[in-house]
């Protein structure tokens, strides 16, 4: 190693020291130049030619870049020279100073010739500052992160240069070009591209899509963008579509949520610039309610939130607080007839108030108004149901008829009295004719009760009545009025005869049928039917006395005393015939007096007519009582008595006062040997009221859509929790507004069924009300948390409102639905499922011990099958045992309340022990395990019988409480006929074609309606006269002047002529009956009872058919406090003119073109048929599938209210009329498969032939003379 080695390594040093400088040099060259260019652009004016635009830019570029080149290429001559050398040595000196200046003397000898060799210490010192290089690298005194550093800095100044020179580009592209370079090429565009671009600037809603359009009709481009800028400075490019050779292109915003602007371009055009304006509707976001009851109820003020469904009572102030989505120029709420309500609307306009009054039923619009005359689209329906204030119900529960009582009795009077809001007082009111009427009061008390059980005795012996005393009595409640005034009820007025003390009754000889005819019996007896004829005078006087409690009287009241004063005058002349033919100058002057009394009722009866006055009324009543108490005195007190057809004592021409009596009596007459054939009749089950039904149908209803949407919550909740990018968080976003929508509908659907449980007026429905109420604040909760994006405690509260829904819906179905109905339809179906699974069980014993074939090998597979079947027989063992103990305590629950299914359970527990199923089902168990078939069959068997014993005897138990499953199915199936009929024929009535059929719904010919399409809908209750609720009951009530007088009582027209001829005649009212008319009956013929015979002529006599009420003698027909007077609650929608639905149903949609469900104004009622149908059918999937036809409905019913468009025929029939005609294929093969095994064809019933029909005749005339 010499000195050329140690020059080598300097070398190196000194490259890397040449790439440091440059690395220097070129890093100020890029800040100078970068600098040198944003002065350029600052301090120059804008460049619009091209030519220098370009010729700047290339100047800007090239001078940095050719200079950079230059210093790169540049290679100095003396870069290796020995100064250079020189100065490294330094360097490295500097670097490592262990070198101690060996390098630089090192440097010295390079100086010297080396022709002469160097010495020994040259060498030395050459050897060692080789030797330090080599073991150290001198090139890092250029370290190499020095190197880097310069690197990354060289870099970033070159970067920002180049940056500088492309903003610089930018600026001058942005330069504008010269007015006239603009106008030309403006031109030449126009010649090129004629576009017509839609819509242009325009107003679009929020939330709306916006189609934008340009049809090219010259020069088409290949290609075109949509750039638009919203108000937030988002610029947005979409490329437009365009079809095929179609010049149209065309691209769709999905949603405008801002202002914006935009512009369509190609490659060489471009469009002028649009504005998009962008504007909200008003919308009601929540209506807020304060109801305030009047002072009487005594009930607290109730706030409703967000509720557009509401009920209150009759004077109740109602204060309305709207919020709405954005300021509001007006508000009001406006109904069908135009009239309109003025909202007050606060400063800012989010929101308005109003106060009102709640006198009657109302609906309402609400229109809204802003100050750029926009309204909004669809405006919400609101419902107000008002609650009247009902008078009381009084009711007399015993003795509840007319009695007759000894001087000596003490009468018990009982009486149950119930008031919506409170009673003031009750008390019983009794008179003797002669004497003022006397009160007792029987309670009063400040604090106001809404029920009382009235009870008094009536101690005749202080009274010191004698026989043949009339006494009547009726109780009254008083309440408060709407307007706070005291308001007094009366009840039906009945009576007590006071009977001598002993009467004969004589055996008489039975008549013959047809001899018995005309016979009348004597002047006592035509005197106690002319009393008869007077107690009806004096009850429908006694029932317009009551009806009549307003300060102006109805306009039947004239008619009504007309009636009343021709029958009193009739009887007057009854009377005079009868004074004929008695020859006692006593009862001639007892009749003169009585005549004397009927003069002056119907002298009274006709003062009060003309006067129009009700005052007049209590004279004329209390002289027809007079009257009544002295006709009593006419009556016989011999009677003969014979047997009558039927079997039972009956007088000749007598009344049925003394029908107790004659029941006591043993006659000697041989009964009659032949008779009418006469079948056992089954109980019918109770059946809870059509109300109700709907009212449990909506609440199972609410339940299920509760559940559903808490599973949908629980899912969004994982959904939401799992989430990480933006579009998932948006579509959670999207679903959590679906679902607050739903759960606002349900809201909606609860406050409806809170208001038909406040027009229900069902007993004990407070505390399902108030149950509803709790609930309906947790629905409220859980769609406020939705709104708040909480799904946590939305799905909280909905869980406790799905809770509280199950809950509400099982007692209400206890309270409205029979005690014992679930417990029997669960053993029922327990039973059935038992002795199917026992039948199996047979059949699999049956086949293994079938005997094997010859030569077959035994296995193991037959025991392994015995014990199978030896489990099975357990189990059934266990539920048989589990089956006998519900039996056992349904038995002992039901033995005081249903005690004929007591005894129908009792007798199936007692036929089903001798058969012992449960220790035969062990010993078979038992039998099978030991391998010992036959025996195991045997016992199998044996339990078999028991369990089919069984099965049967809870059948039968089942009826008694359910009823007949096969007549539910049959009216189910004709509701549903009914139902279709009216949708097909709504159908033809629109489109004024042949009416359509779908497949399975009958034969018929077009437009010939059936009787349910006529209006005769079947009662889906199934009880014949059950009135459907708003059922006008005037015609049924009144007291028609064209009406049979008391002679002819109970017959129709066709009947008088029989009264003429002598026949027996019917209508007389029963001893004992009460007046009370059933719930929901029809009353039209409420006088209408079967007669006793012998009641004399009917001729020139006139009828009151409605002076008895019910069926005796009462006066509750036309009452005003009578809550028999309606089939339904008192305040439903369907006494308005028009119906309201749930969410699509009730008044008719915007012209209701059709009388049909769908457009007019019966869906409400078609709807509630349909719940009606689901709680006929038992099976669930049934059930479902009415539901969802209902759904069906109920959905075109809404979309026709919102956009007034008809239902298509074809979507009609597809989505409703065809799936019912196949429910009803369901149900007429079920019916038929039901039916086949009970229809029995009647035998031996042909008619008698012609010519033996006069002996056949005379022979049962024989037979019924006991000959």
């Amino acid at each position: 190693m010499g000195l050329p080695d140690l020059l080598k390594q300097l070398n190196q040093v000194i490259f890397r020291q040449q790439i440091s400088l440059k690395l220097k040099r070129l890093t100020l060259l890029w800040l100078v130049a970068g600098g040198l260019t944003l002065l350029t652009v600052l301090l120059l004016p804008p460049v619009s030619a091209p030519a220098e635009q370009y010729l700047l830019l290339g100047g800007l570029l090239g001078i940095p870049v050719c200079i950079a080149v230059g210093m790169l290429v540049h290679r100095s001559r003396n870069r290796y020279s020995p100064a250079s050398r020189h100065a490294v040595a330094k360097l490295i000196e500097e670097t490592y100073p262990d070198l101690d200046t060996s390098l630089l003397a090192t440097l010295e000898l390079e100086k010297q010739n080396w022709n002469e060799s160097p010495t020994f210490l040259q060498k030395r010192l050459l050897a060692q500052v080789i030797s330090h290089g080599t073991n150290h690298d001198w090139r890092q005194a250029i370290s190499n992160r020095r190197l880097i550093l310069q690197s990354t800095t060289h870099l970033t100044c070159f970067t920002v240069w180049l940056l500088c020179c492309l903003s610089c580009w930018t600026l001058l592209q942005a330069a504008p070009t010269p007015q006239k370079s603009s106008i030309a090429l403006i031109k030449q565009a126009q010649q090129e591209f004629k576009v017509e671009i839609q819509p242009g600037s325009i107003e679009v809603e929020k939330g709306h899509p916006l189609l934008i359009t340009a049809r090219f009709s010259g020069k088409v481009p290949e290609t075109a963008t949509l750039d638009f800028t919203t108000a937030s400075g988002t610029t947005t490019e979409l490329p437009l579509t365009k079809q095929l050779d179609d010049p149209i292109f065309a691209v769709r915003i999905p949603s405008i949520t801002e202002d914006l602007s935009y512009q369509v371009h190609s490659a060489d055009w471009k469009s002028d610039v649009s504005q998009v304006k962008v504007y909200v509707l008003p919308e009601l976001v929540q209506l807020d309610s304060t109801i305030t009851p009047p002072d009487y109820t005594g009930q607290p003020a109730q706030r409703n939130e967000d509720s557009l469904t509401l009920s209150a009572i009759v004077g109740s102030k109602v204060q309305f607080h709207a919020h709405f989505n954005k300021p509001v120029k007006t508000a009001e709420f406006r109904t069908e007839n135009g009239n309109s309500l003025p909202m007050v609307i606060d400063s800012h306009g989010l929101s308005g108030r109003l106060t009102l009054q709640a006198e009657q039923d109302q609906t309402w619009n609400l229109h809204l108004n802003d100050s750029d005359g926009r309204s909004n689209r669809t405006p919400p329906f609101i419902d107000l149901a008002v609650i009247p204030n009902l008078p009381p119900e009084i009711k007399i529960t015993f003795p509840a008829r007319d009695t007759r009582v000894s001087p000596l009795e003490e009468a018990l009077v009982q009486g149950t009295v119930v008031d919506d809001f409170g009673l003031q007082q009750v008390g019983l009111v009794y008179s003797i004719p002669g004497q003022e009427p006397q009160t007792i009061v029987l309670r009063e008390s400040d604090k106001a009760a809404v029920d009382f059980t009235a009870e008094h005795i009536l101690s005749l012996e202080r009274l010191h009545v004698q026989p043949d005393t009339l006494i009547s009595y009726y109780l009254f409640a008083e309440d408060l009025e709407a307007e706070g005034r005291t308001r007094k009820v009366l009840s039906d007025m009945y009576f007590m005869e006071v009977r001598h003390f002993e009467e004969i009754f004589r055996e008489g000889r039975s008549p013959s049928g047809a001899s018995q005819a005309g016979k009348s019996g004597g002047n006592a007896q035509q005197a106690e039917k002319l009393a008869e004829q007077q107690k009806q005078i004096i009850n429908a006087t006694w029932k317009v006395i009551r009806r009549e409690i307003k300060s102006t009287v109805s306009e039947q009241f004239s008619p009504d005393l007309e009636t009343l004063s021709q029958a009193q005058q009739s009887l007057v002349a009854e009377l005079r015939k009868l004074s004929e033919k008695i020859k006692s100058q006593k009862s001639k002057a007892l009749i003169d007096s009585i005549s004397q009394s009927m003069q002056e009722a119907a002298t009274c009866l006709d003062s009060a007519r003309e006067a129009q006055s009700v005052s007049t009324l209590s004279t004329a009543l209390a002289a027809e009582q007079t009257s009544y108490q002295m006709l009593l005195k006419l009556r016989a007190r011999e009677h003969e008595v014979s047997k009558s057809k039927n079997g039972g004592g009956s007088k000749g021409g007598g009344s049925s006062r003394s029908q107790t009596q004659l029941q006591q009596l043993e006659l000697t007459n041989k009964k009659q040997r032949y008779e009418t054939e006469n079948q056992a009749s089954q109980p019918a089950a109770a059946q809870p009221d059509r109300e109700s039904l709907q009212i449990l149908n909506r609440l199972r209803e609410l339940a299920e859509r509760q559940k559903d949407l808490n599973e949908q919550l629980k899912e969004l909740a994982n959904k939401q929790r799992f989430a990480k990018t933006d579009a998932e968080r948006e579509e959670i976003e999207r679903q959590l507004k679906r679902l607050r929508e739903r759960q606002r509908k349900l809201l909606r659907q609860a406050d409806e069924v809170a208001q038909r449980m406040d027009q229900a007026k069902q007993p004990d429905s407070m505390k399902s009300r108030r149950e509803l109420e709790q609930t309906r604040q947790h629905l409220q909760q859980s769609a406020q948390s939705l709104k708040e994006g909480q799904v946590s405690r939305a799905l909280n509260s909905g869980t406790r409102a799905q809770q509280k829904l199950n809950q509400l819906k099982n007692d209400f179905r206890k309270k409205t639905a029979n005690q014992f109905a679930d417990a029997m339809r669960s053993l029922n179906q327990q039973a059935e499922q038992l002795d199917q699974k026992q039948q199996a069980i047979n059949q699999a014993i049956n086949n293994q011990e079938r005997k094997p074939e010859p030569g077959a090998r035994r296995s193991l597979r037959s025991h392994r099958g015995n014990s199978e079947l030896a489990d099975q027989l357990q189990q059934q063992e266990d539920r048989l045992k589990e089956i006998m103990e519900q039996m056992k305590q349904v038995v002992q629950e039901s033995e005081q309340a249903e005690p004929l299914l007591s005894r129908h359970l009792y007798d199936a527990i007692r036929k089903t022990r001798p058969f012992r199923p449960e220790e035969a089902l062990k010993d078979a168990a038992n039998f099978l395990k030991e391998g010992n078939g036959n025996q195991a069959r045997e016992a199998e068997e044996r339990a078999s019988r028991g369990i089919e014993t069984m099965k049967q005897g809870i059948q039968v138990a089942a009826e008694s409480v359910l009823g007949n499953d096969l007549e539910s199915l049959k009216r189910a199936r004709q509701a549903l006929k009914s139902l279709s009929s009216e949708i097909q024929q709504e159908q033809q009535l629109a489109s004024n074609s042949p009416q359509q059929k779908p497949p399975g719904t009958g034969s018929g010919k077009p437009g010939s309606p059936s009787p349910q399409q006529a209006g005769q809908h079947p009662n889906p209750a199934g009880s014949q006269g059950q009135g459907k609720p708003g059922e006008s009951r005037q015609d049924q009530n009144s007291l028609a002047q064209n009406q049979p007088m008391p002679g002819q009582s109970g017959q129709n027209p066709s009947s008088a002529e029989q009264s003429k001829s002598g026949q027996p005649q019917s209508g007389q009212p029963q001893q004992g009956q009460s007046g009370q008319s059933q719930p929901g009956k029809s009353q039209s013929n409420s006088s209408g009872q079967p007669a006793r015979q012998g009641q004399g002529q009917g001729q020139g006599q006139v009828q009151l058919t409605s002076a008895q009420a019910g069926k005796g003698n009462g006066s509750q027909a036309n009452s005003p406090n009578s809550s028999q007077n309606s089939a339904g609650p008192k305040s439903l929608k369907g006494q308005r003119g028009q119906s309201q639905g749930g969410s699509g149903g009730g008044q008719g949609g915007p012209g209701s073109p059709t009388p049909g469900p769908l457009t007019g104004n019966q869906f409400r009622e078609w709807s509630d048929r349909m719940r009606d149908v689901e709680e006929m059918v038992g099976d669930p999937e049934l059930r479902s599938r009415v539901a969802q036809i209902r759904e069906r409905a109920q959905s075109m019913r809404a979309e026709f209210k919102r956009h007034s468009k008809v239902p298509e025929g074809d979507l009609i029939n597809a989505q409703i009329l065809e799936p019912l005609a196949e429910i009803q294929t369901i149900l007429s093969n079920e019916i038929s498969k039901r039916g086949a095994q009970t229809s029995l064809a009647p035998i031996d019933r042909d008619p008698v032939p012609e010519k033996y029909s006069d002996l056949v005749r005379r022979y049962y005339e024989e037979l019924g003379n006991g000959k």
